[in-house]
């Protein structure tokens, strides 16, 4: 007999948390592997590329195996972070032979977290935001079609698009060259509109 919750439900990530809780400990802090969980979403955090990053992806990649669940190696990928971020890294593979692909970036709950040289800091990539901003900000100039004022465009764009352009970016530390570039993204419409 077969029991669960269907999709959707209130339940179903309360019940996956349980259902995958042995994986989280598989990492050992004492040797700075991290573990990022979030639903199905999993991201592996190891000071070192070769021995430690494989090592943690084989541990993880066993707990997976016991609960009879798979890593999916087509959206998988890996990332470099830190000094040496543009280096060639040794591959990492799984136990079915599939190699993971080195990436410079990556999207984690529709953020999209970018290679960089500072270590221990996820850098944010802004350009799927801007480029999403600029699609939702279109779509609504077109549907107003400068018949309505330019106060209710310039409300429908700061209700509906400008958190298209900000979703997910408190998790990221903006400089303040980031800063600038998206301030610019927001007055570059609205000057256009004008």
């Amino acid at each position: 007999m077969n029991f669960g919750v269907r999709q959707g439900s209130f339940l179903s990530p309360f019940m996956f948390a349980v259902y995958i809780d042995g994986i989280a400990n598989v990492s050992n802090l004492r040797s700075n592997l991290f573990i990022v969980l979030y639903a199905d979403d999993i991201i592996l955090v190891a000071p070192t590329v070769g021995g430690q990053l494989q090592r943690l992806f084989n541990s993880c990649q066993e707990v997976l195996d016991s609960l009879d669940m798979r890593i999916n190696t087509q959206k998988s990928c890996c990332m470099r972070i830190g000094p040496r971020y543009d280096a060639k890294c040794v591959e990492i593979c799984s136990s079915s032979g599939h190699v993971i692909p080195w990436v410079n970036e990556f999207r984690y709950l529709g953020v999209f977290i970018a290679r960089s040289r500072v270590f221990k800091v996820f850098k944010c990539s802004l350009n799927v935001c801007k480029k999403s901003f600029y699609r939702a900000a279109n779509a609504v100039f077109g549907k107003v079609c400068r018949t309505a004022s330019e106060e209710v465009t310039l409300q429908l764009v700061l209700s509906k698009c400008v958190s298209v352009l900000l979703y997910g970016l408190e998790a990221c530390q903006l400089n303040a060259s980031d800063i600038r570039s998206l301030d610019f993204v927001i007055n570059r419409f609205f000057y256009e509109i004008v």
